[in-house]
């Protein structure tokens, strides 16, 4: 694929990032805060970390509380994108709603900013 194939469906997916992400922000629940905590707080930790890390740090945050998993993918490819962490390798899923697919891990990226903690919520 050349580049000019691969833009539209990149531009595709990072305007379906940011709907999800928008979507996470609620006035009476910030899932999207949540998950973007548990991304910040791997990322600064330097080891490798997978979606189900995250999963299992806001699942354990959440006191029992739902959230809305897609927001995972969202946060870790919104990352990426910035350059804050870097995939390294791939991995095999644990989550059994995964079905044993394929899951990037990751680490900080040395050279771009992870934040000490996520970017401030916004007034509702």
């Amino acid at each position: 694929m050349t580049a000019d194939q691969l833009a539209l469906p990149l531009a595709d997916r990072h305007g379906g990032q940011a709907a999800n992400l928008a979507a996470g922000q609620k006035s009476y629940r910030d899932d999207r805060h949540r998950v973007e905590t548990a991304v910040a707080t791997l990322a600064r930790s330097g080891a490798t970390f997978t979606a189900d890390d995250v999963h299992r740090l806001v699942a354990h945050d959440a006191h029992g509380a739902t959230y809305d998993p897609n927001l995972v993918s969202s946060v870790l490819g919104v990352w990426a994108q910035q350059r804050r962490i870097v995939r390294i390798a791939d991995s095999v899923s644990a989550r059994r709603s995964r079905r044993a697919s394929r899951n990037s891990v990751w680490r900080r990226n040395p050279h771009g900013d992870t934040p000490a903690t996520p970017s401030p919520r916004r007034p509702e």
